[in-house]
């Protein structure tokens, strides 16, 4: 099963315990295949930095150098333009097609959570992706 986490999720999980969390460590187990592209990648490094600054006493879990290192990168050629209402959205969208991804995992209620899916890729928050998964759907 191939998923595509939200920078959300990955930003979650590098300073909180939950749901997201529970999404990365069942990728780190290797019950799913994490995909990244360099845009996405890129993305989640910057949120994990400034939220760095944002929680200094905070140690966070090292999710974004964990999924450069080991999820399957892939360069996504085909480019959406209005696919979701916010733009910056799309590289989701984009890394997903390029992978031919069964889930996208994001906790984006505003817009990606309302368009259930994309092409057939499903889009789920943690709680629901932790179901699926243990459902082996």
């Amino acid at each position: 099963m191939k998923v595509v986490f939200d920078t959300n999720v990955v930003a979650s999980a590098s300073f909180w315990r939950g749901k997201p969390f529970e999404c990365l460590v069942a990728w780190a187990q290797g019950r799913c295949e994490g995909v990244i592209s360099p845009a996405l990648l890129a993305e989640y490094h910057e949120t994990v930095e400034e939220l760095r600054l944002e929680y200094p006493n905070r140690k966070p879990v090292e999710w974004a150098d964990a999924l450069g290192e080991s999820a399957l990168l892939v360069f996504p050629t085909d480019r959406l333009a209005g696919a979701t209402p916010d733009p910056d959205d799309e590289m989701l969208l984009e890394c997903a097609l390029a992978a031919d991804a069964d889930y996208i995992v994001s906790g984006d209620k505003r817009h990606l959570l309302p368009l259930l899916e994309f092409e057939g890729i499903r889009i789920v928050n943690p709680a629901d992706f932790l179901r699926r998964l243990a459902a082996g759907e």
